[in-house]
C-alpha cells in the first residue's frame, strides 16, 4: 500500500511539473504574439523605402468628340484647341528680320541691294511664310527694269505707302506712274494695285475698270487670272448681274485652266447657278 502511495505521490509531482511547463510555454507564445502585433512593428512593415519610384499617374485625356448633326458646330473648347495647334511655328517666322531689311531696300528703290537680301533670305529660310513674296520680288525686279528704273521705283514707293496704311498717297503715285510711263513693263502691276485699292475703299466700278485693263488678252500679264477673278467679285459686290460675274469667272477657267484660282472660281460659278434656279 505504501509503495502504491509513493508511486502516486511521485506521479503527482511529475504531473505538476508538466503543467507548469505547459503554462510557461503558453505565456511565452502569447507574449510573442503580442509583440508581433504591436503598432510600431506593423508600421515598420508597411513603410515603403524612400528611394522607390514615384507613383505613375495616368494622363488626363479630353472627352471624346460628340457626334454632330449636319447643322451643328463644334464645341468652343475644340475650336480653341484647333487654333492652338494651328499657330505659327518657329520656322514660319525665322528670318523675318532679314526679309524686313530686303523690303526696306525695295521700298527705297535700292533694287540691287534688295535683290541680294531677298536671295539670301530665300536660300536660308525656305520654310518662312514670306518665301513666295521674296521670290516674287526677285522676279519683279529682274523683269521690270526699264526707263532707268523710274516706273519700278514709283511702284516700290507706292507699295511702301500701302504697307504703311497710306492708300490714297499710294494711289496717287501709281496713277502718276501709269500716266507718265504708259508703256512701262510694270504698268499692269500698277493697274492691279489700283484695282485692289479701289476695292478696299468700296469703289467697285473703278476696281472693275482697272482689273479689266490687266485682264485684257493683249496684256499677257501673269496677273490676268487674278484680275478676272477680282472683276467677277467686284461685280457681285456692287450688285451687278450674276451672269456678268459668271462670264468673268468662265473666262478665267477657259484661258487659265491650271490657275490656282480655278477651284475657287468653279465653286463660285456653281453657287451662282444654284442661286439662279431658286
Amino acid at each position: 500500500m505504501s509503495r502504491r502511495l509513493g508511486v502516486v505521490a511521485r506521479g503527482g509531482h511529475c504531473g505538476s511539473r508538466f503543467a507548469l511547463a505547459v503554462a510557461f510555454a503558453g505565456a511565452a507564445a502569447v507574449g510573442a504574439l503580442a509583440l508581433a502585433a504591436t503598432p510600431g512593428d506593423a508600421a515598420a512593415k508597411e513603410k515603403k523605402p524612400l528611394t522607390g519610384p514615384p507613383p505613375v499617374v495616368a494622363p488626363a485625356y479630353p472627352k471624346p468628340l460628340p457626334q454632330l448633326g449636319r447643322d451643328e458646330a463644334l464645341p468652343r473648347e475644340y475650336g480653341d484647341l484647333v487654333r492652338r495647334f494651328t499657330n505659327q511655328g518657329p520656322a514660319d517666322t525665322l528670318g523675318d528680320g532679314l526679309f524686313a531689311v530686303a523690303e526696306a531696300a525695295f521700298y527705297a528703290g535700292a533694287f540691287d541691294e534688295a535683290t541680294k537680301r531677298y536671295q539670301e533670305f530665300a536660300q536660308q529660310f525656305t520654310r518662312n511664310l514670306a518665301m513666295n513674296d521674296a521670290l516674287e520680288r526677285i522676279l519683279l525686279i529682274k523683269e521690270m527694269r526699264d526707263f532707268e528704273d523710274e516706273p519700278l521705283r514709283a511702284f516700290a514707293r507706292a507699295e511702301g505707302l500701302r504697307r504703311a496704311g497710306k492708300a490714297d498717297s499710294a494711289a496717287a503715285f501709281l496713277r502718276a506712274g501709269v500716266a507718265r510711263y504708259p508703256g512701262a513693263r510694270i504698268r499692269y502691276h500698277m493697274r492691279y494695285a489700283l484695282a485692289e485699292i479701289a476695292s478696299e475703299r468700296g469703289d467697285h466700278a473703278a476696281a472693275i475698270e482697272q482689273a479689266l485693263a490687266v485682264a485684257d488678252t493683249t496684256s499677257r500679264s501673269r496677273l490676268a487670272p487674278y484680275a478676272l477673278k477680282l472683276a467677277g467679285d467686284e461685280t457681285l459686290a456692287m450688285g451687278g448681274p450674276p451672269e456678268q460675274a459668271s462670264g468673268y469667272y468662265r473666262a478665267l477657267l477657259e484661258r487659265y485652266p491650271d490657275s490656282p484660282l480655278a477651284t475657287d472660281v468653279r465653286a463660285r460659278i456653281l453657287a451662282l447657278r444654284k442661286r439662279s434656279q431658286l
